[in-house]
């Protein structure tokens, strides 16, 4: 999933883009949400999971205490945030272009405000390189959910386990952050998953790199959410 995040300090131009990235990633059906909109840099950096794939759609001048190239510069300052966070700057002042290298921000794209149809495009268009970018060396690697409608597309290192649910041909997926519901039979899954899963209950399908404890009394295992996990007597000799 990516995460987005807009920073603009015109409440106009907040709700147009807010509105230009909700009503782009439903139409093409992205795994994408809008998690803040704000006028506040401040409060991007105190929301910002920088675990979470992001693209963040920033106004330079933000009349703030930072403006959107030093806000850049600080999501940058993040270990490792370079694979997993996209900086646009959407802007009326062109002639900042090249402070954003002197930064070392290494936006992915900037986008002038001038014609809407054109930044409407544009903002689609980082969306989706955004998407690529995060999944295109990890196609075995991915599970591909059908919810509602849409397909969501789940990196199998997030996932934490797999159960049945009390409607019939319904799974529920949980992630350390998410769970989704879906169509599905659980053997089904289990054949679209790699060797890290393990079906260890007729309800129950786990990631082994996810387990936080094992108690063999109980046949029980708890999972990193918290999550405990019931096991049958063959799934506690796959875990051996």
């Amino acid at each position: 999933m990516l995460d987005i995040y807009i920073c603009e300090d015109n409440e106009s131009w907040l709700k147009t883009l807010t509105e230009y990235v909700t009503s782009y990633c439903a139409i093409n059906e992205i795994d994408a949400d809008v998690v803040l909109s704000t006028n506040n840099p401040g409060k991007v950096l105190e929301h910002w999971n920088a675990a979470n794939p992001t693209l963040f759609l920033l106004d330079i001048d933000l009349k703030a205490e930072l403006n959107g190239i030093e806000l850049a510069g600080k999501i940058r300052e993040h270990g490792n945030s370079g694979q997993k966070a996209f900086i646009v700057f959407i802007t009326t002042h062109s002639e900042m272009t090249l402070l954003t290298f002197q930064y070392k921000v290494e936006a992915l794209d900037f986008i002038i405000k001038d014609d809407p149809d054109s930044i409407k495009r544009k903002v689609g268009e980082c969306i989706d390189t955004a998407i690529g970018r995060i999944y295109s060396h990890k196609n075995l690697n991915i599970l591909k959910v059908p919810v509602d409608d849409k397909i969501i597309m789940v990196d199998m290192d997030e996932i934490v386990f797999i159960e049945t649910t009390h409607v019939r041909h319904k799974l529920r997926l949980h992630t350390e952050t998410r769970v989704l519901e879906f169509n599905g039979e659980l053997k089904q899954a289990e054949e679209k998953l790699d060797d890290r899963f393990i079906r260890c209950h007729k309800s129950y399908i786990i990631n082994k790199n996810k387990i936080k404890e094992l108690n063999k009394k109980q046949n029980t295992v708890t999972m990193t959410n918290g999550t405990t996990c019931h096991i049958s007597r063959p799934g506690m000799k796959l875990l051996k």
